[in-house]
């Protein structure tokens, strides 16, 4: 069946570098020549922004419940970092949201930082410069087609039709489900800069609104709780808001903190379950058991890594990176990276 791709928007920020040798590759033999150049000469942008070389890198990460960490580290290769701080240079800052990490690293020169690709336009107006990996732009088709390996998928739960026993609040949640499956749905969550592939047959929610009698009621007293994922927040909050009016206005609460909430607070026994629907950008684990029928991917997206714009790097390896961030990594200041 054909497929199109639905994603509107990623602005030309990663213009072609003044520098030849501001590109990098998992190769040491051609080390001199392609992996990134950050001393430069007098007439380098190193020299004409005063970046300093010898600087210490300070890389900052989310903490350990984050599925964009989760993402992060396991595919540069030190994926039991994603739960274990002491696997991490002691010079890992941790923060606690995608909004963070991109005010951190717009603030530090020195500073290095991984974001969801969603993010990607909050970054840039704040001074962040997003890097090549591996020499692969992130754009919405680089992700889509696998050539950007740096991404991960967009995923959601409930909680279980007998755990809300409301007969009116299990349809407004049945019926959000299905809609990020619609034409309408998959042109929110493009606008937040997720990415789904869908095929020519995707129906519109008007053509799938009949399987749930009395949506179109007023809801306006309802109120469904959302959550977990801070990089999935915005596209939750884009299908949240388009979907409250075609379904009666219901009140669309939105509490989000990381992915290992999703589970926790919508069915894992012995916590409250505050909330309705729920984000993971990460594939729930082993040990998250949600019951059939509850969960789902949303959609696809990428992982980006970032710089502060006074930095002449436009390009970063996954070795590269697991250097800087592992504890036994031998890339220590910016001038390691020739």
């Amino acid at each position: 069946m054909k497929k199109k791709i639905i994603r509107t928007f990623l602005p030309c920020f990663l213009a072609v570098a003044a520098l030849a040798g501001c590109s990098g590759t998992e190769s040491s033999s051609a080390a001199s020549s392609q992996t990134p150049n950050v001393s430069g000469n007098p007439s380098s942008e190193t020299s004409k922004n005063n970046f300093d070389a010898s600087q210490k890198i300070k890389p900052y990460t989310r903490d350990t419940t984050s599925g964009t960490r989760d993402g992060f580290m396991t595919k540069i290769g030190i994926e039991k970092a994603k739960s274990d701080d002491s696997l991490l240079k002691t010079t890992v800052e941790t923060v606690t949201s995608n909004g963070d990490m991109i005010s951190k690293v717009a603030a530090d020169e020195y500073g290095i930082g991984y974001f969801s690709f969603s993010s990607v336009d909050d970054a840039t107006k704040q001074g962040v410069k997003v890097l090549k990996y591996a020499d692969v732009t992130a754009t919405e088709d680089s992700i889509l087609d696998g050539t950007y390996t740096l991404s991960r998928n967009f995923n959601y739960c409930t909680r279980t039709e007998s755990d809300v026993n409301n007969d009116t609040k299990w349809l407004i949640i049945s019926a959000f489900v299905a809609y990020t499956k619609t034409t309408e749905g998959i042109q929110d969550i493009a606008s937040e800069g997720g990415l789904v592939e869908t095929s020519t047959s995707t129906k519109s929610w008007d053509a799938i609104k009949a399987n749930f009698p009395g949506i179109d009621a007023d809801h306006s007293s309802i109120t469904i709780n959302f959550g977990g994922s801070t990089s999935c927040e915005k596209v939750a909050k884009a299908l949240s808001a388009s979907f409250s009016k075609k379904s009666g206005n219901f009140i669309a609460n939105h509490d989000h903190h990381g992915s290992g909430d999703a589970f926790k607070y919508t069915q894992q026994d012995g916590n409250d379950h505050k909330y309705d629907i729920a984000f993971a950008s990460r594939e729930f684990n082993a040990s998250e058991t949600l019951a059939d029928g509850t969960f789902g991917k949303l959609c696809t997206d990428g992982i980006v890594i970032g710089v502060n714009k006074a930095n002449p790097l436009t390009n970063i390896t996954g070795e590269q990176a697991k250097n800087i961030y592992s504890k036994d990594g031998t890339i220590n200041t910016w001038s390691d990276l020739h």
